[in-house]
């Protein structure tokens, strides 16, 4: 068993520390005033952190999920209008905003189009299968 000491000794050098410079500036600017572009920062770390942490076993169980997250969105974003309402309401960086207006207000754009990370994850915890089977 692992003593307390050694479950909580971090080396850190000068990377670690300037990623945890970069990250915290980006936390606090979407705390503020969250814009957009802190929300896609936020989106994509934790997609890529999803894929990296997420496993599937064979690549029947993919092809499983994949119909299954098909179903699911054919029917929960297309047949009703709950998936919309929910991801325009909820204030967090679970989905990917792209200003549809950028050319005309720039940086400070207001009406956007959504991508949720759940349709980023999922084909990317499949992809990462074909990787390793590929590799292998």
């Amino acid at each position: 068993m692992l003593s307390p000491t050694e479950i909580v000794n971090y080396e850190f050098d000068t990377k670690d520390l300037i990623c945890l410079g970069i990250s915290s500036v980006v936390g606090v600017w979407y705390i503020l005033k969250k814009h957009w572009i802190a929300n896609n920062l936020f989106g994509l770390a934790f997609a890529l952190n999803g894929v990296e942490l997420l496993h599937l076993n064979n690549v029947s169980t993919g092809c499983i999920l994949l119909g299954g997250l098909f179903v699911y969105d054919v029917f929960w974003v297309f047949g009703t209008n709950v998936m919309v309402t929910v991801a325009k309401s909820f204030e967090a960086p679970i989905k990917l905003v792209f200003p549809q207006d950028l050319l005309e207000k720039g940086l400070n754009a207001s009406n956007f189009a959504m991508l949720g990370l759940g349709d980023i994850v999922i084909p990317g915890i499949f992809i990462a299968l074909l990787l390793r089977f590929d590799v292998r």
